[in-house]
């Protein structure tokens, strides 16, 4: 079995993590049994296997470009010019009104939607093409509907957006 870490907390359900350090963290409630935690983690070896391998690919990945003050101010002004009628062009497609709009210095996610349906971007995203910013836009505004990735969720995706695999797929490269 996989050595991990364990940490116990006020939480209702047990979850795996795999760290960039490639170690495995286990979140269990309190009053969960270690028997019960090792069947959890027994359970889900191929994906700790996966996980593994993914994080170590990371690890031995070029270092991210790292971009000057200018470069990144020319890109946040493009964020707040472009998004905000990308955003208004597909709120009104989907019958959504976020509540507020951020561009961020995000780097691990192109966009995110808070509980209150505010909605952020990162500058980052200015670095790929149109069609996989609209994307990123219809993906975040779909969470002010359905705050999971649910199969309602990604069929709203895929009513407004019905390529959004193929866009989906350009913010990979």
């Amino acid at each position: 079995m996989t050595a991990y870490k364990l940490i116990r907390s006020d939480r209702k359900t047990l979850s795996l993590e795999v760290t960039p350090t490639l170690e495995v963290v286990v979140r269990a409630p309190r009053r969960c049994t270690q028997a019960q935690i090792d069947r959890f983690v027994a359970s889900h070896e191929d994906w700790i296997a996966k996980k593994l391998a993914v994080q170590e690919q990371r690890k031995n990945a070029p270092i991210r470009r790292q971009y000057t003050p200018e470069q990144e101010e020319k890109l946040r002004r493009m964020a707040q010019l472009y998004l905000p009628t990308r955003i208004a062009y597909y709120s009104e497609i989907m019958g959504v009104t976020p509540t507020g709009f951020r561009v961020t210095g995000a780097q691990k996610r192109f966009g995110s939607c808070s509980g209150k349906n505010s909605l952020c971007f990162s500058w980052r995203l200015m670095l790929y093409p149109a069609e996989a910013v609209d994307y990123v836009v219809v993906h975040e505004l779909a969470h002010i509907r359905h705050h999971d990735h649910s199969k309602a969720f990604w069929a709203l995706v895929e009513k407004t957006m019905p390529d959004y695999r193929t866009r989906q797929k350009m913010l990979k490269k």
